[in-house]
């Protein structure tokens, strides 16, 4: 049930559809805080554009003709492209690590303690981003391009009512209160939504530099 819900989540930002940057006309820019912006909201929460490119990955090889074997070939020779791989483990639109997570990502396949999980990580990656038909993934993920519409729209018909924060927090607000103190975790399983009844937050939240999400005065 919960990697239901976590699915669930992450979705919102495909399935509202159409592309392109937010019009005077569309009937969810009203909702939006008045400072919001997509690149940032995006920045904190990278995994909506994420499931972007898996859903195209996943859409495009729906449709591919291509046999088992020429599969397990394909996705054999992306999870020995070390190249393709370090693309989408830093890429900050994918995987959004850090160039440090990178290395020690890198040495971690070298050790024998590491190296089984390391290489666990590289056939997920080969799952979600990998074409079947093509051995130039890198070029064909590069020309997938974000849904900002549906990123902005995820926001206001999910993000904001489950406490996700949509910017970063200003100094100023440093010592606002932090969600976790304001809201008990329990209120936001699947379990309590369905039980009992979800209760949307009606707070607005930001990021600060720790990670921690607090209250918006």
């Amino acid at each position: 049930m919960k990697k239901v819900y976590q699915y669930m989540m992450i979705l919102m930002a495909g399935v509202l559809g159409a592309c392109g940057s937010m019009s005077v006309n569309d009937p969810y820019a009203e909702a939006l805080p008045a400072d919001f912006n997509t690149q940032e909201y995006l920045a904190l929460h990278p995994i909506l554009a994420a499931q972007q490119y898996k859903d195209f990955v996943s859409d495009h090889n729906a449709q591919a003709k291509v046999n088992d074997s020429s599969k397990a070939a394909d996705k054999a020779a992306f999870a020995a492209n070390m190249d393709a791989i370090a693309f989408i483990y830093t890429n900050p639109l994918m995987e959004a690590h850090s160039q440090e997570q990178w290395a020690q990502f890198v040495a971690d396949l070298s050790s024998p303690e590491s190296s089984t999980k390391a290489q666990g990580v590289i056939d997920n990656l080969a799952s979600s981003y990998n074409f079947d038909d093509t051995t130039d993934d890198v070029a064909l993920l590069s020309s997938v391009q974000i849904d900002y519409l549906a990123i902005a729209q995820q926001f206001t018909v999910f993000g904001r009512d489950h406490g996700w924060a949509y910017r970063y927090c200003h100094p100023d607000e440093a010592a606002n209160t932090p969600r976790s103190l304001l809201r008990d975790a329990a209120q936001d399983t699947i379990i309590t939504m369905v039980e009992r009844g979800f209760k949307p937050d009606t707070g607005l939240y930001c990021r600060d530099a720790a990670g921690i999400v607090r209250l918006i005065q």
